[in-house]
């Protein structure tokens, strides 16, 4: 079959190859010729690489896309029956699975993952701050939430979740991580968002050894 009947096939196969390259030999260090050549082994021209991305810094934004809509399946988690705080929790519990499933991914490329650029990235992208306001002011419609602001508590789920509690950004000892832990349960129940249980600290607990190991 012929790439221009696989455009899908040939837009992972070149952003699988880059990803190598780039967790090898870092980012700023491959050239898109490098890209060029490595794909040349797999049958693939450089106008083919070329007719999907123009440079390197295209290909890293597909990939971080490509891993950020990975934990972003959040459909069936909206239109759930659960309550608000039980929809957050369904929410961390999925990016604890979506970060377990990739654990290699990540190890090997955590020079990518924890790049300015990367978090620039997740932050530009994210759409999870939103629902998650959305879930709080349902669980304070429905009795299982008490928070006096939504959206601001939002922004803070997020980033201690997304950033502050990721080894990528601050690599940690696990007591440093169970202190962590402790410490977030005790910040959100302080404001009402009280989502952050035993299941959940155990699981990211879990997560965390995982990925470090």
């Amino acid at each position: 079959m012929s790439q221009s009947k696989t455009p899908k096939k040939t837009t992972q196969k070149i952003l699988d190859i880059s990803l190598n390259l780039f967790s090898t030999y870092g980012f700023e260090s491959v050239k898109m010729q490098d890209i060029v050549n490595k794909l040349a082994h797999f049958g693939l021209s450089k106008g083919a690489i070329y007719h999907h991305f123009k440079n390197k810094e295209d290909i890293l934004e597909a990939i971080l896309t490509r891993y950020e809509e990975g934990a972003s399946a959040l459909w069936d988690i909206q239109h759930s029956q659960n309550n608000g705080r039980n929809k957050i929790q369904a929410i961390i519990l999925q990016h604890l699975e979506h970060i377990a499933k990739h654990k290699a991914l990540i190890r090997n490329c955590s020079a990518i993952f924890s790049s300015p650029r990367a978090i620039t990235h997740r932050l530009q992208h994210n759409n999870i701050c939103p629902i998650l306001e959305s879930f709080i002011e349902e669980g304070n419609a429905d009795g299982s939430l008490n928070v006096a602001y939504p959206k601001p508590a939002s922004e803070m789920l997020f980033w201690a979740i997304y950033v502050w509690l990721d080894n990528m950004f601050y690599p940690l000892s696990t007591m440093q991580y169970t202190h962590k832990m402790r410490h977030l349960r005790i910040m959100c129940e302080g404001v009402g968002l009280s989502v952050i249980d035993e299941e959940i600290s155990a699981k990211a607990l879990q997560v965390w050894k995982e990925l470090v190991s």
